[in-house]
């Protein structure tokens, strides 16, 4: 019998939902929501980002302007405890994804394993011999 890893991710979406990481990230992100003028400058800093993005992947250079426009608001918005408290928050939600991806990708890693350098204690990746 086939398995449909399909169905699993789908099980594994809406456990993520469940997690504490999840839930803290959500909470933060509700309580930002909150600080209508906060939220807005976010809402604006990540429109101007996504811009930035989209300009750059077409091969655009950015002015110096729009350069300077996104490090002035990024300056700002880093500065409020909500928006320090969401980034937090992504980063604990991130390293449950790192591990995650580790876990759900070792059988790959395993099938490789023979032609990865080893180092002293084992198979460590490319940069075990420095």
């Amino acid at each position: 019998m086939m398995v449909n890893i399909y169905d699993t991710a789908n099980d594994l979406s809406r456990q993520l939902k469940e997690t504490q990481e999840y839930q803290n990230l959500k909470k933060a992100f509700d309580d930002l929501k909150a600080e209508k003028d906060t939220f807005e400058t976010f809402k604006k800093f990540q429109q101007m980002q996504a811009n930035a993005q989209q300009k750059q992947m077409a091969g655009q250079k950015l002015s110096q302007d729009e350069i300077n426009a996104i490090q002035t608001i990024a300056k700002e918005i880093s500065t409020k405890p909500a928006v320090q408290t969401l980034m937090n928050q992504e980063r604990a939600v991130d390293n449950m994804l790192q591990q995650l991806n580790k876990t759900i990708t070792s059988p790959i890693q395993e099938l490789y394993q023979d032609v990865m350098p080893k180092g002293p204690q084992g198979p460590q990746g490319p940069q075990a011999n420095n």
